[in-house]
């Protein structure tokens, strides 16, 4: 979904914000370590529910041609849906 280079882009743009913002950052190293974490993390976690959701269409007796409006419709319901069972939202 997002590539290794987009996160570290994203994360050094949040610490040179902080920076311009004068907000103290006692080990950048640590906390730009900690954030690339979390985005890795936050990506595997949607990546796994689009590969469930894509799952499920595939399972399906009747063959839904992807990026049809049907398919669109089933992805996005199988997504919210494995979302919110996994969030408990």
């Amino acid at each position: 979904m997002i590539s290794k280079e987009r996160i570290f882009f994203l994360v050094d743009t949040i610490l040179s914000r902080f920076e311009n913002e004068k907000i103290p950052i006692k080990d950048r190293k640590k906390v730009r370590s900690i954030l690339i974490k979390g985005f890795t993390d936050e990506m595997k976690f949607f990546e796994t529910i689009d590969a469930e959701a894509r799952e499920k269409i595939s399972r399906m007796r009747k063959t839904i041609p992807e990026g049809s409006g049907e398919w669109t419709a089933l992805y996005e319901k199988f997504f919210d849906e494995e979302f919110k069972k996994r969030t408990r939202l």
